[in-house]
């Protein structure tokens, strides 16, 4: 082992003196210093990185105390005891799902099922008032006079004249009032008639002047009284 330890320093002196001179040849041709100097400066070299290379590869073997490797006693490691695996059932396949654990049924308060069970009571809905509302009883007017269907199976639009929409159209239809010449010649029965029979539009004939409107239609044509009812001139 002295030898292995003599080997070593020599070596690290070794490296050295290569250092050392490497640096002083450098000097001498990179850097253009005289040979005093370059062999001064590869000394100092030689001698501090020999000195630090026998330092850290050489220092502290002790060649007494050196064992061989093959000859070098194992190293107990300690070892952590490993905790003992629980035994898995054997009566479940390979592959197969562990059984689900099945949640806790919960019961339910019987204050709590005696209101779910109650049922609730029918919320009452209003009930919009039917558009065929009754006709006009006695002592309001008359019913005007009615044809039994539409001359030429052809009825005149009844929803030029202003007021009159579908509703009242298909009312007017029922009474048998199809043509204009019909509304043109009610009377004052006649008017306050359908004033009190139409549903939800009392008094629409008079103030819309559904007679008047027809006049003009039956007396001038459809096309002077849609000039006319630009400015409402009934």
């Amino acid at each position: 082992m002295a030898m292995y330890d003599d080997g070593c320093r020599g070596k690290a002196w070794i490296g050295g003196a290569v250092t050392g001179l490497v640096v002083m040849l450098a000097l001498l041709i990179i850097g253009h210093q005289s040979f005093a100097a370059a062999l001064f400066l590869g000394l100092v070299v030689f001698g501090l990185f020999g000195a630090l290379l026998v330092w850290a590869f050489c220092e502290g073997r002790d060649p007494g105390l050196a064992v061989p490797h093959a000859m070098a006693a194992p190293i107990a490691v300690p070892v952590a005891p490993v905790a003992p695996v629980a035994d898995l059932p054997t009566s479940a396949p390979v592959g197969s799902e562990a059984p689900k654990a099945e949640a806790p049924k919960v019961e339910v308060p019987v204050a709590e099922a005696a209101v779910a069970a109650t049922p609730k009571a029918p919320v009452a809905t209003a009930k919009a008032a039917p558009d065929d509302a009754p006709e006009a009883t006695a002592g309001e007017g008359r019913k005007p006079a009615g044809l039994p269907g539409p001359r030429n199976g052809q009825a005149d639009d009844l929803k030029k004249i202003e007021g009159i929409g579908p509703k009242l159209e298909e009312r007017l239809h029922r009474w048998g009032v199809f043509h204009f010449d019909q509304i043109a010649g009610w009377g004052p029965e006649e008017i306050a008639f359908a004033d009190a029979a139409m549903p939800r539009f009392k008094g629409r004939c008079t103030r819309d002047k559904w007679v008047a409107q027809a006049k003009i239609i039956v007396d001038e044509g459809l096309e002077a009284f849609l000039e006319r009812a630009k400015t409402n001139d009934y």
